[in-house]
């Protein structure tokens, strides 16, 4: 199973709905989740049968700003739990293997001076343990600098707010693949930002639950907010071999671009909302910096 979370900016330009009507073809979601549909329940019915679900709830947009809106397809249950301006929440069962856990889709509040709001909001809407949670959407805000490039720095009792509220929550980033930026102002030159806005959470217990699961950020088109694709078994990308678990080669040692390869690792972006989460993305990168060095060596040396 698989989910996409997009805010859209609009659903009432066709062109946009087709796109996302290639998503749904290309990826086979069977929950969507939509930020800024802008539009009311008729023209959400309207994208609904479109896009070939069986099911919907809309919260509706004020005039031309907000809306929310989450689809879902006959092969998964879902029993909305509640919903507001900010949020839509449904329990979920998965019709194979019998799984039953909580979904959030949540908006962050566009406007800084209300972002304390939604952070207290969100402490509101974590469920009772051990209840499997994820939480997905466009939060509008940072948790380090390192999720940011262009404009000015990110004041830092601004980020650590959320990341206070998030703790709290527990939730935690799911494995992220593709680009780490989801919003771009699509500007040129020194004027061009890119920002980590959007992002998929679970606490322990949906991590647990879904152990391969893996956030994928696709490019972004017809708004300035990447989908974002929730695998939440990823083991069928991985083809029909078993994935190898990475290990430190001894002799690596004794070559000459081992060391400056681990320190270009170590020393590459490593956003997290904790110290142990900072640790682990620089451990994965080394890893990963490693493995590309290991082959490249291989093929120089005519190694298969």
């Amino acid at each position: 199973m698989n989910l996409l979370s997009w805010n859209c900016r609009g659903l009432g330009n066709p062109q946009t709905v087709s796109f996302l009507k290639l998503l749904v073809k290309e990826k086979n979601p069977s929950m969507i989740f939509l930020m800024e549909t802008k539009c009311g329940k008729g023209r959400l019915e309207e994208v609904r049968r479109i896009l070939g679900f069986e099911s919907c709830l809309t919260v509706e947009s004020r005039g031309s700003a907000g809306g929310l809106a989450i689809l879902w397809k006959n092969n998964t249950k879902v029993s909305i739990y509640n919903y507001s301006r900010w949020h839509i929440s449904a329990h979920v069962l998965n019709l194979v293997g019998d799984q039953t856990w909580l979904f959030t889709g949540f908006y962050g509040h566009p406007e800084t001076s209300r972002r304390r709001s939604s952070w207290e909001f969100l402490k509101e809407l974590k469920p009772l343990d051990p209840t499997p949670w994820l939480c997905s959407g466009d939060f509008n805000e940072l948790t380090c600098q390192a999720e940011k490039v262009g404009g000015p720095p990110r004041p830092y009792r601004q980020m650590e707010m959320f990341r206070e509220a998030l703790e709290w929550c527990s939730l935690n980033r799911l494995r992220i693949e593709g680009p780490m930026f989801t919003w771009t102002n699509n500007r040129n030159g020194i004027n061009h930002t890119k920002e980590m806005l959007d992002r998929a959470l679970g606490n322990p217990a949906w991590l647990q639950m879904f152990n391969n699961a893996s956030c994928v950020v696709l490019p972004a088109v017809k708004s300035d907010h990447s989908p974002l694709n929730v695998c939440l078994d990823c083991k069928g990308n991985l083809g029909t071999s078993k994935a190898r678990i990475f290990r430190f080669e001894a002799a690596w040692n004794l070559k000459e671009r081992c060391n400056s390869t681990i320190k270009k690792g170590w020393g590459l972006a490593a956003p997290g909302i904790s110290h142990t989460d900072r640790i682990t993305r620089r451990l994965r990168n080394c890893s990963s910096e490693l493995k590309k060095w290991n082959s490249a060596e291989n093929r120089r040396s005519g190694i298969k």
